[in-house]
């Protein structure tokens, strides 16, 4: 979970700049006064708006600075910070865009194809039911059905965890999201505070209640 609430996204960056910042630490081995800052360009082919250069051509170094002008570090200051208070390391990514691109059953191949006895395919770019994308264990998962398949072997694949259709899951995330706030303490309109104190109002007594205090909510 970010701790920026999500992806900050830099409208007005030449390279359509992006970032976020998760909870620290992201390692087990990160230093107490360390924070891990993932910051990504979408767009390759243009100059930066501080450092006049393409993102491809970059070191981690520019990379860095480009990202401190974009939230406001003053320009002078910039140069010295980057050097001296942060480490930057480039990768390049050209397929992860592809991962979000709509797409329909046949588009991706099934992990083996039917009449397959000696090959499979396994990563990302599979079909692979339920599965999201872009997941280590979507890779770990396609390969294990590719051997145990190919390999006829009585073993049963991981399910994918169903967090999306249990409203327990969904009920949980709500105070995490919320750094920890009661949904009766969150800042909200008049307007909504009220309807809020309603609904609350209604679910009195009932199983839904008893989740709400279950998972922090209340």
């Amino acid at each position: 979970m970010d701790a920026t609430g999500g992806i900050v996204t830099v409208k007005d960056s030449a390279w359509f700049m992006s970032y976020g910042i998760k909870r620290q630490p992201v390692f087990k081995t990160q230093k107490p006064d360390d924070m891990i800052t993932w910051v990504y360009g979408l767009y390759s082919d243009r100059p930066g708006d501080f450092i006049k250069k393409l993102i491809t051509e970059c070191t981690g170094n520019e990379i860095v600075q480009e990202w401190l002008y974009h939230i406001g570090v003053p320009e002078s200051e910039i140069p010295t910070m980057a050097a001296e208070s942060a480490v930057g390391i480039p990768c390049m990514m050209p397929y992860t865009t592809e991962f979000f691109m709509p797409r329909t059953d046949g588009d991706f191949p099934d992990v083996v194809p039917e009449g397959s006895v000696n090959f499979a395919f396994i990563g990302q770019f599979v079909h692979n039911p339920r599965d999201p994308v872009f997941t280590t264990e979507k890779s770990v998962r396609t390969g294990m059905e590719a051997a145990y398949t190919l390999l006829d072997i009585e073993r049963k694949v991981p399910e994918v965890f169903g967090s999306v259709y249990d409203v327990r899951n969904l009920l949980q995330s709500i105070p995490i999201l919320s750094d920890g706030r009661k949904i009766s303490d969150m800042k909200l309109p008049l307007p909504d505070k009220m309807k809020l104190m309603e609904m609350l109002k209604m679910t009195e007594g009932t199983e839904a209640e008893d989740l709400m205090r279950e998972y922090g909510l209340l």
